[in-house]
Formats: structure tokens, sequence, C-alpha cells
């Protein structure tokens, strides 16, 4: 059962995040504008006490760059903004920058602002990722020394990044956490009918629509513009396709248990296993799109200690250093 904060949580998501098309049409909400608003908050930044914080580029990507002023390691975690491929960076994901430090043994956080549709579709955002990787070998960064964390868009170029450096023969990173990945295009998993009534972010309440019906209505979601004219079903668009092997990081997947994203989670750790690879899914009870990422609910702050736990064990960091 979800804590009473987090279903309060859950119900402020429903009323002011929706972003079902029919919610969308009904109240003529501006999805970019709704999903953009927080951007303008608290652009500067003061780093907690013995950490330092500046501004820089790869190739013209805007990041930022967090880390120790003293007793720093040779680690990394790149973290990879969600948004539905629409909004920017938003001030939030700075919260967990010296969670992730501490996690990596005083490793070095980074976050980029990639550009984003309906003024760039893909790749421009797969590009900008990339350069983000490559800077940060330049900086001295060497691959098993990083691990990426995703939510939701965010998951989903986790992925293509993986997937692109297979396809080149490169080195990927020591592992991944993705927090509600999107990565199904065809929203052909079971969970986008049977958590359709449920889902506070992406669902209508009471409603349980065919298959047919969803993939129609959401065929008309101005969330899909990302994408261009690709094909839905290409990998790199819709990742939960792709077939992995053996040579991919292991991963650490968290989701709703009420989200219509359950079964793409379920489904990519099942591939990785079957690979051979280590996949940790957590779902959690009752809990909604890209949970953790708010950190202000007994459950988000669970899986935050667990994901920190995730990331301290793949570069080999002592516990007791995370907390």
């Amino acid at each position: 059962m979800a804590s009473i904060p987090g279903r309060i949580f859950a119900l402020i998501a429903r009323a002011a995040g929706n972003v079902n098309p029919v919610i969308v049409q009904k109240k003529k909400k501006n999805i970019v504008k709704d999903l953009r608003s927080a951007e303008p908050l608290f652009r500067h930044y003061i780093p907690p006490l013995g950490y330092r914080f500046r501004r820089t580029d790869a190739d013209g990507v805007p990041m930022e760059i967090f880390s120790p002023k003293k007793g720093g390691s040779d680690n990394a975690v790149l973290v990879i903004h969600g948004g539905a491929y629409i909004s920017r960076m938003m001030f939030y994901y700075r919260l967990s920058n010296k969670r992730y430090s501490k996690a990596s043994g005083g490793g070095t956080v980074v976050h980029f602002d990639y550009r984003c549709a309906p003024e760039y579709t893909f790749p421009a955002a797969l590009d900008d990722t990339q350069k983000v990787w490559d800077k940060l070998l330049e900086m001295g960064f060497r691959p098993e020394n990083i691990v990426t964390v995703g939510d939701s868009a965010g998951g989903h170029l986790t992925l293509d990044l993986l997937m692109r450096l297979h396809d080149a023969g490169r080195a990927k990173p020591k592992a991944c956490v993705l927090m509600s990945p999107w990565i199904d295009m065809t929203a052909s998993g079971d969970s986008y009918v049977y958590n359709y009534k449920v889902d506070p972010v992406f669902g209508i309440r009471g409603e349980t629509p065919t298959p047919e019906q969803v993939k129609e209505l959401l065929g008309q979601s101005e969330l899909y513009m990302w994408f261009g004219d690709h094909d839905r079903t290409d990998p790199y668009i819709s990742p939960v396709l792709n077939d992995y092997d053996s040579t991919y990081p292991p991963l650490f997947i968290t989701v709703g248990g009420d989200e219509m994203l359950l079964s793409e989670a379920e489904t990519l750790a099942e591939k990785f296993r079957a690979a051979g690879v280590e996949a940790r899914l957590l779902v959690g009870d009752r809990m909604f799109h890209a949970f953790p990422v708010y950190q202000i609910f007994p459950e988000a702050w669970r899986a935050q200690k667990k994901i920190a736990a995730f990331i301290s064990r793949q570069l080999s960091v002592e516990v007791h250093r995370c907390r």
C-alpha cells in the first residue's frame, strides 16, 4: 500500500501533470508550455558545503559538473534527464547530486541539456548525449568508472547511447540506472491497457480501452512528435524491441506499479537477463511515473537508497561512504 504522502503526490500528478491526449484536448493544454513551465525556476545553484559546481559545454551542449572539493574519485555519474523529449532539464534533478557523488565514492556528477522537440527531432538528443559521453572521456573518465542514470526519456536515451556505442564497437558505461524508461513507442505492452484507468500521468480514471483504442489514442499524442517520420519499430525509437547481448552493462530499473509503462520495463529486464546480464527491477506498489526522482515521500526515498547502493556496488565503493 502506498504511503499517504505518496498517494497525495499521485493526486497532484493526476490533477496537474496528466498528459493523456483526451485530457489534453479536453483541458486545451499546451504540452510544450506545460512541460517546460518549471524551467525558469532556480537557474542559479549553490552547491552544498564541501562541493563545487561549474557550467561548461560539450561541443555546444550545455553541461553542469558537480564534484567534491576534497576526497574526490575517478568515478562519474552521468544523469540524463527526462521530460518526454520536450522538456529541458529541471532544477529538481540537482537534488540528487550529493547522493550520487557519495554513492560513487566522491565521484563527479554531470547533467546536460540536450536539444528537445518540437524544435529538434531524432537523432538530435542522442547526438547531444554522445557528445557529452565523449566529453567525459576527454576529461579523463574511463567507461568502467561511469554509471549513467536516466528517467523516462532519459532512460530511453541511456539505452540509445548503449546501442550506439555497441554498434560502433566502443566501450560502454559500467552500469545504468533507468527510472520508468519510456522505450516502447508502439504502446504494445499489456500495461497500456490494464493500467490505463489508474495511471495518474498517462491514463484516464475509470476507463479501460481496448489495445487498438490505446494505440489510436496515443498515436495522436504530441508526446510522439520527437521522433518525426522515423518508424516506431526502429530499435532506436523503441529500444524495448532491440536484441541485447552479454556485452551490455548491468541495469537497475525502477517503475511504478500503476504505470502504463510497466510492461516495457518488465520486458527490458527479461531481455537483459536472457542475455546473461544483471537486470534488477524495482516495482513501486501503487506508484506512478519516475517516482524516485521527486524524493519527497517514503517510496521515493527508499528507491533512491537502493539506487545509491547499486551504484556503489557497481563501482566497488564501500557502502558506508554513501550514508
